[in-house]
């Protein structure tokens, strides 16, 4: 089993009040620096996680067209000692913006931005907004999808892939932005790890495969490869006759994970129940990133709960980290995390906390975060949350996790 070496919880003062059921927490670390982002706050640990103290992203940075609306995600850049805060603002019947913002301690007044609207990716691209952020570095880049969805319909139009130049960003230059779109494949996912060749993925379930796209940073172009996987079923995931689960209701199979660690490029995603598996569970696939070729499928299930939500990450000596929920089957949404024994195609888990109440929403998700410990070379760090006291917002508790194989 995984070993939980310390976890910390943001308090009421920490989030602003401002956290939500749909919490999305990301986490960056540097040394003693934290930085931790959601549904809808912000706050930084200068105390390795023992203190917090609360930014609001509406007011931290100027507002701009329709403000700061929920997405956020934030990073830390090794390579250039650089804070990255990504925010997403709302649509109106334009569209909308992202915010990419730097600093090189993350305090609080730091912070130098620039912002992209649709139209800055492609002139035809009106009347669209951009959601569901990820966001990963390469050795020369920094790389983000996003879906983009129609604002009179609400409908999906396409994914995008926006790469922007660390150096530049570093140097706070104006941004050169070099794009890449599909409107065959959506909610794309980069594998944690890769470097001067970006991998991302998304799925088909007409094949059913995973499809893999390359982006190195020595090319313009993105290649693309299918890898044949077991097929699966996508909902539903809650159940009428399971109230424990409905905590899972919005969930779908879009991918949630991914890494790229000694040659072997995974992904995981989350499915719903089947013959074999009587709860939702997490499917992973690996491939030989020489080869194209799939190697195995680990995933990750129980027979008396289901899992859901997972995030992967290497640590810094190879080991192959998660973090994701599980619950149903009686049991409220409870945080896990844990590590891939490849010998074995298992993942040893630990729970970490189990919350005390369903949300009154029927809502949770939609991300989580983890990290290699920059650090402790075996070492994650892991963003996530539970409920305490009741059901509703103001009941959640973000959590930092520290752990180890």
């Amino acid at each position: 089993m995984a070993t939980i070496i310390d976890r910390f919880e943001l308090d009421f003062a920490a989030t602003g009040g401002q956290a939500g059921t749909i919490t999305e927490p990301s986490i960056a670390c540097s040394g003693k620096r934290m930085m931790m982002t959601g549904n809808w706050f912000s706050s930084r640990s200068i105390t390795g996680g023992k203190s917090w103290t609360f930014i609001d992203p509406y007011t931290e940075l100027p507002a701009t067209d329709s403000g700061f609306c929920c997405d956020q995600l934030v990073h830390y850049c090794k390579s250039r000692r650089l804070w990255i805060w990504l925010l997403q603002f709302s649509k109106n019947a334009s569209g909308n913006l992202i915010r990419v913002a730097v600093s090189s301690s993350g305090a609080p007044g730091t912070w130098t931005w620039w912002d992209t609207r649709p139209g800055d990716l492609n002139e035809s691209w009106t009347q669209v907004w951009l959601d569901y952020p990820d966001m990963a570095e390469s050795d020369s880049n920094l790389l983000i999808s996003f879906n983009v969805y129609s604002t009179t319909a609400n409908r999906w139009q396409r994914a995008v892939v926006l790469r922007l130049s660390l150096d530049q960003l570093k140097a706070r230059e104006p941004i050169t932005r070099e794009v890449w779109s599909t409107t065959g494949f959506g909610s794309l996912r980069f594998a944690r790890g890769s470097g001067s060749t970006p991998v991302f993925a998304s799925l088909s379930t007409s094949s059913p495969s995973l499809e893999l796209f390359r982006w190195p940073d020595s090319e313009s172009g993105v290649s693309q490869v299918s890898i044949p996987v077991t097929p699966w079923s996508d909902g539903p995931y809650g159940s009428d006759s399971d109230p424990t689960s409905a905590w899972m209701n919005r969930l779908d199979d879009r991918v949630t994970a991914g890494w790229d660690c000694d040659g072997v490029l995974g992904f995981a995603w989350t499915a719903s129940a089947d013959a074999q598996h009587p709860y939702p569970f997490i499917r992973v696939v690996r491939i030989d990133k020489s080869t194209n070729q799939r190697i195995d499928e680990p995933d990750l299930w129980n027979s008396d709960r289901a899992w859901a939500y997972p995030s992967v990450s290497p640590n810094q000596r190879g080991d192959v980290g998660i973090v994701a929920f599980c619950g149903a089957g009686g049991r409220h949404p409870t945080l896990g995390v844990g590590c891939l024994s490849p010998s074995i195609r298992l993942w040893d888990m630990t729970l970490e906390a189990a919350s005390t109440h369903m949300p009154a929403a029927q809502a949770w998700g939609d991300y989580l975060d983890i990290q290699p410990d920059p650090r402790r070379k075996t070492y994650w760090i892991a963003s996530g949350f539970t409920l305490r006291g009741g059901g509703s917002r103001n009941n959640i508790i973000p959590r930092v996790v520290v752990f180890k194989p």
